[in-house]
Protein backbone atom coordinates (compact mmCIF):
# COMPACT_ATOMS: atom_id res chain seq x y z
CA UNK A 1 0.00 0.00 0.00
CA UNK A 2 2.65 2.53 1.18
CA UNK A 3 4.55 1.90 -2.55
CA UNK A 4 1.03 2.66 -4.39
CA UNK A 5 0.45 5.70 -2.42
CA UNK A 6 4.23 6.95 -3.25
CA UNK A 7 3.76 6.49 -7.36
CA UNK A 8 0.41 7.99 -6.72
CA UNK A 9 2.35 10.74 -4.62
CA UNK A 10 5.23 11.44 -7.77
CA UNK A 11 2.57 11.54 -10.50
CA UNK A 12 0.60 14.08 -8.43
CA UNK A 13 3.74 16.35 -8.35
CA UNK A 14 4.73 16.01 -12.16
CA UNK A 15 1.20 16.73 -13.09
CA UNK A 16 1.60 20.94 -12.89
CA UNK A 17 4.55 20.75 -14.83
CA UNK A 18 2.78 18.81 -17.96
CA UNK A 19 2.04 21.34 -20.72
CA UNK A 20 5.12 23.46 -19.81
CA UNK A 21 8.52 23.65 -21.97
CA UNK A 22 11.72 25.86 -21.49
CA UNK A 23 13.19 27.47 -24.42
CA UNK A 24 16.89 27.82 -24.72
CA UNK A 25 16.83 30.43 -22.75
CA UNK A 26 15.10 29.34 -19.77
CA UNK A 27 12.15 31.24 -19.89
CA UNK A 28 9.39 29.17 -19.68
CA UNK A 29 6.79 28.72 -22.95
CA UNK A 30 3.51 26.90 -23.58
CA UNK A 31 1.23 30.08 -21.34
CA UNK A 32 2.42 32.42 -23.14
CA UNK A 33 0.19 33.52 -26.30
CA UNK A 34 2.43 33.28 -29.28
CA UNK A 35 1.98 36.26 -31.72
CA UNK A 36 4.08 38.06 -34.26
CA UNK A 37 4.74 41.98 -34.33
CA UNK A 38 4.00 44.04 -37.36
CA UNK A 39 5.84 47.92 -37.11
CA UNK A 40 5.50 50.48 -39.71
CA UNK A 41 4.61 53.91 -41.20
CA UNK A 42 1.55 55.33 -42.31
CA UNK A 43 2.07 57.78 -44.86
CA UNK A 44 -0.10 59.97 -47.58
CA UNK A 45 1.40 61.03 -51.04
CA UNK A 46 0.41 64.07 -52.81
CA UNK A 47 -0.74 62.76 -55.81
CA UNK A 48 0.42 65.66 -57.94
CA UNK A 49 4.02 65.68 -56.28
CA UNK A 50 5.06 62.60 -54.87
CA UNK A 51 5.56 64.22 -51.57
CA UNK A 52 5.70 61.92 -48.85
CA UNK A 53 4.57 62.39 -44.81
CA UNK A 54 4.21 60.69 -41.76
CA UNK A 55 0.02 61.25 -41.00
CA UNK A 56 -1.82 60.22 -38.15
CA UNK A 57 -4.81 57.66 -38.67
CA UNK A 58 -6.46 53.85 -38.40
CA UNK A 59 -4.63 50.98 -39.27
CA UNK A 60 -6.79 47.98 -39.50
CA UNK A 61 -5.23 44.31 -39.90
CA UNK A 62 -8.45 41.64 -41.11
CA UNK A 63 -8.15 37.83 -41.49
CA UNK A 64 -11.08 35.21 -42.06
CA UNK A 65 -12.02 34.16 -39.04
CA UNK A 66 -10.15 36.27 -36.69
CA UNK A 67 -11.50 39.30 -34.99
CA UNK A 68 -10.59 42.74 -36.87
CA UNK A 69 -7.61 44.62 -34.90
CA UNK A 70 -7.38 48.36 -35.51
CA UNK A 71 -4.24 50.45 -34.00
CA UNK A 72 -3.27 54.14 -34.23
CA UNK A 73 -0.95 55.90 -35.53
CA UNK A 74 0.00 59.10 -34.28
CA UNK A 75 1.52 61.94 -35.83
CA UNK A 76 4.73 60.20 -36.63
CA UNK A 77 3.15 57.90 -38.53
CA UNK A 78 4.46 55.03 -36.85
CA UNK A 79 2.11 51.86 -35.68
CA UNK A 80 2.91 48.65 -34.23
CA UNK A 81 0.57 45.70 -33.81
CA UNK A 82 0.92 42.15 -31.94
CA UNK A 83 -1.13 39.44 -33.57
CA UNK A 84 -1.58 35.72 -33.51
CA UNK A 85 0.60 34.33 -36.06
CA UNK A 86 -1.63 33.99 -39.95
CA UNK A 87 -2.11 35.94 -43.02
CA UNK A 88 -3.82 39.48 -42.53
CA UNK A 89 -5.18 42.07 -44.57
CA UNK A 90 -3.64 45.97 -43.41
CA UNK A 91 -5.37 48.73 -44.48
CA UNK A 92 -5.14 52.70 -43.87
CA UNK A 93 -8.10 55.23 -43.84
CA UNK A 94 -7.41 56.08 -47.30
CA UNK A 95 -5.57 52.91 -48.83
CA UNK A 96 -6.67 49.64 -50.44
CA UNK A 97 -5.69 46.66 -48.41
CA UNK A 98 -2.77 44.39 -49.28
CA UNK A 99 -1.39 41.04 -47.94
CA UNK A 100 0.94 40.74 -44.80
CA UNK A 101 2.46 37.61 -43.27
CA UNK A 102 2.48 37.25 -39.53
CA UNK A 103 5.01 34.73 -37.95
CA UNK A 104 5.27 33.68 -34.36
CA UNK A 105 8.11 35.87 -32.44
CA UNK A 106 9.12 37.78 -35.47
CA UNK A 107 8.34 41.15 -36.55
CA UNK A 108 6.90 42.34 -40.08
CA UNK A 109 7.69 45.65 -41.84
CA UNK A 110 4.91 47.69 -43.53
CA UNK A 111 3.97 51.05 -44.87
CA UNK A 112 0.72 52.05 -45.72
CA UNK A 113 0.54 54.40 -48.17
CA UNK A 114 -2.70 56.88 -48.90
CA UNK A 115 -3.17 59.25 -51.65
CA UNK A 116 -4.14 62.34 -51.13
CA UNK A 117 -5.27 63.90 -54.54
CA UNK A 118 -4.42 67.19 -55.05
CA UNK A 119 -6.18 69.17 -57.90
CA UNK A 120 -3.86 71.07 -60.31
CA UNK A 121 -4.02 74.79 -59.21
CA UNK A 122 -5.63 76.58 -62.24
CA UNK A 123 -3.71 77.94 -65.35
CA UNK A 124 -3.37 81.06 -66.34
Amino acid sequence: MNLLYASAAAMLAVLPLAGCTHSATGQATGHEPVTGQVTGMLMSINSRTAAQRPMAGTVTFTAPGRQRVTVQAGTSGSFSAQLPPGRYRVSGPCSQSFPVTVTAQQTAHVNVYCIVRVSSPPSS
